[in-house]
């Protein structure tokens, strides 16, 4: 019985290693002769747990335990994903779900909030980026991964959840109770200041270029003199959208971004292709919130376009690249692959971009962007007058 339950995991783990094509056969081979030293241990322990708790359980229950425990122990993105888990993942890029409204991960092991989105139940409650979220309906969120979280979190519009919040500053425990709603996002806002254009980037969806396109268009059309273009509290989205984006304010050849993985296929460099829409001054409005794909268009900016500044506060530092690889049961594996530096060679994972100007938002309630108490877009104001 234990040779047949070795053999059958071996099959398993093999295919887990292998990842249909990602990660290569050679490099199984070269695991040392330890891997199979440490699957006996864990065959000798299952075999144990199986056996004598206090309750019968599945060998497949057992194994996707040990499979998620092994991807968490990895970085705050890497994940196994059971078939139902897999399902939420596509739920992100679609512009369009029910739930809550907030970015969240795991950061120092705890399910934290990268940020909430504009105008919805999360931020209409004051959920704040870098709110860390200890219970969800009653139940601890340790151990839990974020796609777990996630799924607890969405649910039918009218529904309520309950989560219980650490917030830095605070002595205890913030308890909110929040209703579901549809979440519809609006990647692309925009205004016009008398000569001064206004863009909110919200999130990087697969409508969010063509999308801001056509506004760069309408405010060149209206001679507008100067852009200031808002990433706060945008957690990222598709890294595809991120550099057609940036591709809208570079001339051709210009590094965006570029990843350098442990596998030779999984460092790339993305440069700019098409013809540059915006020539004129920007300002960038970033904040804790501003994540992953708002990272690489402000590494890209920073580091390329020659009338630029920056103001707000340093970003997230979500700056790692993940794959998701299928499993034959309809799991499947998030795995880090590679890391995102910028042009200039600054790994954006665990680090964050620090902007030219540092300006803070004080007060527990969340703050409309644009609005007089808004702080950092009037301090946008001042100095994109001056660039003009």
């Amino acid at each position: 019985m234990k040779k047949k339950i070795f053999l059958t995991l071996l099959s398993f783990l093999l295919l887990t290693f292998v990842f249909g094509g990602d990660v290569t056969l050679s490099q199984t081979k070269r695991k040392d002769d330890n891997l199979y030293r440490n699957l006996e241990l864990f065959i000798d322990a299952l075999k144990i747990v199986r056996d004598n708790y206090v309750e019968p359980v599945e060998n497949k229950k057992l194994i996707y335990g040990a499979l998620k425990g092994m991807l968490m122990s990895l970085d705050p993105y890497s994940a196994f994903l059971e078939p139902e888990l897999k399902k939420e993942l596509q739920i992100e890029t679609k512009g369009e779900f029910e739930g809550v409204g907030m970015e969240i991960t795991l950061k120092d092991g705890i399910v934290t909030v990268v940020s909430p989105i504009e105008d919805t139940p999360a931020w209409k409650a004051g959920i704040k980026e870098g709110d860390k979220i200890i219970e969800i309906d009653g139940k601890s969120t340790k151990g839990m991964s974020t796609m777990e979280a996630a799924k607890m979190l969405r649910g039918k519009k009218g529904t309520k959840v309950t989560i219980s919040i650490l917030r830095e500053g605070a002595q205890n425990l913030i308890k909110i109770t929040l209703e579901r709603d549809i979440i519809k996002i609006k990647s692309v806002k925009s205004k016009i200041y008398d000569s001064i254009g206004y863009i909110r980037l919200t999130g990087f969806q697969e409508n969010t270029s063509e999308d801001l396109k056509k506004v760069i268009n309408e405010f060149n059309e209206k001679n507008i003199k100067g852009l200031i273009l808002d990433l706060r509290n945008n957690p990222g989205g598709l890294l595809n959208i991120a550099i057609e984006v940036s591709e809208f304010f570079l001339p051709p050849n210009k590094l965006i971004v570029y990843t350098q993985g442990r596998d030779k296929k999984d460092t790339a460099k993305f440069y700019s292709r098409k013809d540059q829409l915006w020539r004129k001054p920007i300002i960038l409005l970033v904040n804790g919130g501003s994540a992953s794909a708002s990272e690489i268009l402000f590494g890209a900016l920073k580091d390329n376009y020659p009338n630029f500044l920056s103001i707000g506060t340093k970003t997230f530092g979500k700056g790692s690249v993940q794959n998701l690889i299928s499993l034959p049961d309809g799991s499947a594996i998030k795995l880090t692959i590679a890391k995102y530096y910028t042009p200039k060679g600054i790994c954006i994972e665990g680090e964050g971009i620090e902007p030219d100007i540092e300006v803070k938002l004080e007060g527990e309630k969340p703050i409309m962007p644009t609005s007089d108490e808004d702080l950092q877009f009037k301090r946008a104001l001042e100095e994109i007058k001056k660039m003009i």
